[in-house]
């Protein structure tokens, strides 16, 4: 079997989603609830309020390549710790060689710490850094465990800058939005020519503590092996 592909536990889909996890729960039905959710007071931090059970944000994703639509996926929110958040994801189609529902473990700034194809220690540093301004940046070093094929251990540095704030439009609503330009990579100490690149640019919406948008470029070996986008189409948080 060949490398893993897609090791950021952020959005990827069809047949290159190597990194979700898994384990199955069942969605009900769901309804439009944004203009709940847009109302709602905000918490100290100036999120809409931390995740909480049952939390769920609703994805439409693209092949930027090719420009066709690929399988999107539902994330909701199934375990929360004072340390960690545990989310299922679950895709619209069975994806290649994964299980159709899969576990994502998060800290409470969205960094993956742990999913089906890679575990980071003590993160992926790929989440937010609350409050967000224009200008701030932050960086991250960590360890990255290859979980699927070879269990070789990577080291890693991922470095972030909000660039911008934006007002995005999408089918959910209409969030105002931090843009946020985020670049990682990991290499083998035993062979630094397995190396894995990502370019990730994420539209953060504060009102859902969640993104509104992103786009995801994955090389490894500086093969390209992932260029897909995001877009929430549908989301429902408790008040």
């Amino acid at each position: 079997m060949g490398a893993p592909t897609d090791p950021l536990c952020f959005a990827n889909r069809g047949k290159s989603c190597g990194i979700f996890l898994g384990t199955a729960l069942l969605l009900g039905s769901l309804i439009s609830w944004p203009h709940l959710v847009v109302a709602q007071s905000q918490s100290s931090d100036g999120t809409g309020g931390p995740p909480q059970i049952g939390d769920l944000w609703i994805y439409d994703t693209k092949n930027e390549v090719t420009g066709l639509p690929s399988e999107g996926y539902t994330e909701m929110v199934a375990q929360v710790s004072p340390k960690e958040v545990v989310v299922n994801r679950t895709f619209r189609e069975p994806v290649y060689r994964w299980p159709q529902s899969v576990i994502v473990t998060y800290d409470h700034d969205w960094n993956s710490i742990d999913n089906l194809a890679w575990k980071f220690k003590p993160n992926n540093g790929l989440g937010i850094r609350m409050p967000l301004s224009v200008g701030k940046t932050w960086q991250a070093e960590f360890d990255a465990q290859d979980l699927h094929t070879t269990r070789r251990t990577y080291r890693g540095t991922s470095s972030s800058k909000v660039v911008a704030q934006e007002t995005i439009t999408t089918d959910a609503g209409t969030f105002d939005t931090f843009k946020i330009e985020q670049q990682a990579r990991w290499l083998d100490p035993l062979d630094p020519a397995r190396m894995w690149e990502a370019q990730i640019v994420s539209w953060f919406a504060p009102q859902i503590n969640h993104w509104v948008r992103r786009t995801n470029l994955i090389k490894f070996e500086k093969r390209l092996r992932d260029n897909t986008s995001e877009e929430l189409t549908d989301f429902h948080r408790k008040l």
